[in-house]
């Protein structure tokens, strides 16, 4: 099961209001990656490869907020936790995470 993987991260740059909306967002993607993954059946792909895209996008809007180090930090983190359901989402959050 993926679990919410480091909210508090980061944000420094970003009002509290801005941190929370941020954090909310991220909780959403993470909240929903077990829908797609649990159960006998294999993991949903392309579900999981959406919501990828989603973290990616929704990282880099608050990328300027969060700071390098938090960006890497989330988007390795995230890369683990989806590397036994999804390598391609893993390679495409790894991806992302050497732009920073």
């Amino acid at each position: 099961m993926v679990v919410l993987a480091l909210a508090g991260c980061g944000g420094h740059g970003l009002s509290q209001a801005d941190r929370e909306r941020m954090n909310a967002e991220f909780a959403r993607i993470d909240l929903s990656i077990p829908n797609m993954t649990l159960g006998g059946q294999p993991a949903n792909q392309a579900g999981l490869e959406q919501l990828t895209k989603k973290y990616v996008a929704t990282t880099r809007k608050y990328a300027d907020g969060l700071g390098d180090d938090a960006v890497r930090q989330r988007l390795g983190d995230e890369a683990d936790q989806l590397r036994p359901w999804c390598l391609r989402c893993s390679a495409l959050l790894e991806q992302e995470r050497e732009k920073y």
